[in-house]
């Protein structure tokens, strides 16, 4: 069905047509692409560096080291990541303090 009353709009030029309806609304787009800043991305920028490292664990080992990643739900890569960063964290400590126990004795002074 025509709809007569549109279609006498549109030849008086009341109402624009579709096709400069079309262009009024791709200049638009075109001119907000222009005005923005074009933004370069990094892949991998935010990542940390890693290095693929071959081990030998024992049999039992292994299989405690899955079976706790399997608690955790994560995958075994994950888990020995958090065992390595782990035990670097405690000799990083043991490195920074003396394995010497101290004994600290408070003094009160009322």
């Amino acid at each position: 069905m025509t709809n007569y009353d549109m279609d006498e709009l549109r030849r008086r030029g009341e109402i624009p047509n579709e096709v400069e309806k079309r262009r009024e609304f791709a200049k638009d787009i075109i001119e907000s692409e222009k005005n923005k800043k074009t933004s370069s991305v990094e892949i991998g920028k935010e990542e940390e560096p890693w290095m693929a490292v071959d081990i030998e664990l024992k049999d039992e080992d292994f299989m405690r080291i899955a079976k706790e990643a399997q608690k955790r739900d994560i995958t075994f890569n994950k888990m020995v990541n958090i065992i390595l960063k782990g035990g670097i964290k405690d000799a990083q400590y043991k490195f920074e303090h003396d394995s010497k126990p101290q004994l600290l004795n408070e003094e009160y002074n009322y």
